[in-house]
């Protein structure tokens, strides 16, 4: 295999996928090199750059200079990991929830808005019953989820952020399951669907709280949503995240633009830094 520049841009070299990054693109004999693009500076007089460029930064502080960095690399020349339009839709759970409205994909209700509270909009709160979720419109790991019981009390939290003026959130209804799915999909392959069973104190369905195993064989109508979403999403990579519901079947919970893998390499023994290292360039 030929040499090629490969840049690994993320926030901390220590994280996981990083490091994995990082070994299999010199076990390649690629020259790598770390960036971390809240570091970094653009000099307007820069030379074109060849290569692939792995834009490895979820935005979780609401800052998008890691975007500008992405963008200026792809401006040079460089082959971004995952198309840079596609990142800026999915880095943002507002965003997705109209993603998943225009291609009629499975998805739980969501109410997005800003401004004080109304009548209008407490007729569409209690539409979504009186358990709610109340997420960040970017977050991570289950960091910025919150469980809230009851119209009233989902009414102050509003209220308080309202008067915060940072209403950076959506609403969606609390759904009951006990099973969600995460793929790690490539290049429209499943290269790994980990199946995991939701604890009961876990409203989250994080990874770090819930045990999981590794199905060999989707279910037919998994298959079927994964594979929709994934044809309209523009992303050459991705984490899809699924939940069952007790009442209304399969729902999409996420789409990840920037999939961790570490529990993927884990519990299926594929090589996933490698067939990205491989098939992006």
């Amino acid at each position: 295999m030929g040499k090629n520049n490969v840049i690994i841009a993320s926030l901390n070299p220590n994280l996981y996928t990083t490091k994995r990054l990082i070994e299999e693109g010199r076990k390649q004999k690629h020259s790598v090199l770390y960036l971390n693009p809240y570091q970094h500076q653009i000099l307007p007089l820069e030379k074109a750059k060849s290569g692939l460029y792995f834009h490895r930064t979820t935005g979780t502080n609401y800052d998008d200079f890691d975007l500008v960095v992405t963008k200026h690399h792809e401006n040079l020349g460089m082959k971004i990991s995952n198309p840079y339009n596609a990142l800026g839709t999915f880095r943002s759970k507002d965003l997705q929830s109209l993603f998943f409205n225009k291609y009629d994909l499975p998805a739980i209700p969501t109410l997005l808005y800003r401004g004080t509270m109304t009548d209008e909009l407490e007729a569409a709160i209690a539409k979504l019953g009186q358990q709610y979720i109340l997420k960040m419109n970017r977050g991570n790991q289950g960091i910025g989820v919150n469980f809230l019981e009851g119209q009233k009390s989902l009414q102050s939290v509003l209220e308080t952020f309202h008067a915060m003026k940072d209403q950076r959130f959506l609403i969606q209804p609390y759904i009951p399951h006990k099973k969600e799915w995460r793929l790690f999909i490539l290049k429209g392959e499943v290269l790994a669907c980990i199946e995991k069973t939701i604890a009961k104190d876990d409203f989250r369905g994080n990874a770090k709280r819930s045990n999981g195993k590794i199905l060999k064989k989707l279910p037919k109508d998994l298959e079927s949503i994964a594979e929709k979403a994934f044809l309209h999403c523009g992303l050459d990579y991705a984490g899809l995240d699924l939940l069952l519901s007790e009442k209304d079947g399969i729902k999409i919970l996420e789409v990840n633009p920037i999939p961790g893998f570490e529990q993927a390499e884990e519990l299926s023994g594929v090589n996933i830094a490698r067939e990205l290292m491989i098939k992006l360039q």
